[in-house]
This record gives C-alpha cells, structure tokens and sequence, in this order.
C-alpha cells in the first residue's frame, strides 16, 4: 500500500465527498483528543512491523499523520491478536471473542463497526457465523481491505462497558469516530475501559470508539510542521511490537489517499 498525492486539493476532496475543514473543527483542540480529521480527510493503514522493530523515526508516513500501536499484540508470539487483515490478505482469519472491528477500505476509508454487524454497502458481515465470516474475507481479499479487532467502548452512540470491581487502571488510547464522520484518536489518563468509555461520551458523543492496545506496547509518533514521540515507547524499544495503525490527514495544498 503506498500514498499518493493528488494534483488538486478540491479535486479530491470533492472525489471523497468533502469540504475543507476549518482549524479546530472535528475534535481538534478538545482536551484529550490526540490527533483528528473531518470527514474526507483521514485515511488509514495498516503496517506489520520487521522483527527489529521500527526501522526509523519517521519512516512510515509523511506529512501530517499520527502512527500508534492498534491491534493487540500476543503475549505468547509476536503477532497481532484476533482478526487480521491486510491489504485483502488474512494473516489472521478467525476472529476473537471481541465485539469491535477496524475496517480500512481499498481506498484507505477508516469505518468502525460491531463484530456481528459489520455493513458495508448493501452487505452485513457477521463475524460470528462461519458462512458470513468467509464471505468477509472473500470481500477483503477481493477489494483489498484491511482490518482488525478489538474492545468496542461506544457502539451506536451507547456506552458498551459497566463498572467492575477491581478493574485495572491504565492509560487509554481510543480510535473514534463522529456522527459527521470524524475521525479521531482520544487519550485519557489511567482509568478502566469503563471510566474512558464514559470520558470519550462526555467528550465527543462518539457513534462509536474502539479500544487501541498501550501499555507496554504504547508506540506513537505525530508527524507534522514537527515531529514528536507521543507514547512511551522510544524506537529502540519496538522489537516486540507486532502492528502499527497510521492515520494520515492533508495540508492546505495535497490530500493523502491511498491506492
């Protein structure tokens, strides 16, 4: 998957069904909201990373993107967990018991969906029952999708946790997006799911918002008019990393697609 740019900024935005955003509009500027884009604007990629970790600070995306870790890695190897798909090729096919799923169309379009719901066009994919779970992956592979899954923390508008007793504390990174389309990440301090379910509600009213993996796998990295590391993982410390999630958002003059 490489990106391109286009040779007009209108051009494209009117190909993807978008105006031009004014600064501050569609999350940005809201306290815990990392890195953000209107509808039209963003696109996505997956990446695996090499055993060595990531090669270079910077080496992934240009321009104005944001890369973080995104599908769970496995503790026992060093591969993502649960459903993985990129560019229509299925490193993983079977699905965990997770209710999210990332979608990334050929186009490099983000959309979040329900695990037993995922619609796309006039079909629904239910990752649940066999027959439909193999129609998805035909799709994928046929339209070169990539996707991954996850915790849903808000689905259709609705908080999707409850409180637990005892539930641990850690900093959150959720991948949401709007009811206009916007798309976005949102970091909390530490708290449980529950705690930064009911944060992005208050914040964003998300239509839905999945949960990133962090902790000990936290990489993240904002490219811009500078660059900063924005995780705790320096690049040195990336060998155990299995995938990484990059949303890439244009400037005044370009918008980054994917081919």
């Amino acid at each position: 998957m490489s990106f391109l740019r286009c040779l007009s900024a209108m051009a494209c935005l009117c190909a993807l069904g978008a105006a031009p955003a004014a600064a501050g509009e569609c999350g940005d500027g809201i306290p815990g909201v990392l890195f953000a884009g209107c509808a039209g604007e963003m696109v996505a990629q997956l990446v695996l990373v090499d055993e060595g970790g990531v090669a270079a600070e910077g080496s992934l995306a240009a321009g104005r993107s944001v890369t973080v870790t995104g599908a769970y890695t496995s503790g026992e190897k060093r591969e993502p967990e649960g459903l993985f798909i990129m560019r229509g090729e299925a490193l993983d096919p079977y699905p965990q018991g997770w209710d999210g799923v990332a979608l990334i169309d050929g186009q490099g379009r983000l959309s979040l969906h329900h695990a037993e719901r995922i619609d796309i066009g006039n079909e629904r994919y239910d990752l649940r029952r066999k027959a439909s779970r193999r129609a998805f992956a035909q799709a994928a592979k046929m339209r070169g999708w990539s996707a991954f899954q996850s915790h849903m923390l808000v689905i259709d508008g609705e908080i999707d946790t409850r409180p637990r007793d005892g539930a641990p504390r850690f900093a959150r990174r959720l991948l949401y997006v709007l009811e206009d389309g916007s798309i976005g990440l949102y970091e909390t301090p530490p708290q449980t799911l529950h705690d930064a379910a009911v944060a992005v509600a208050d914040a964003l009213s998300p239509v839905m918002a999945l949960n990133l993996d962090m902790g000990s796998y936290d990489y993240c990295r904002i490219q811009g008019d500078t660059a900063r590391n924005c995780g705790t993982l320096a690049v040195t410390q990336t060998g155990k990393l299995s995938n990484l999630l990059i949303l890439s958002r244009g400037t005044a003059e370009t918008v980054a697609v994917v081919e």
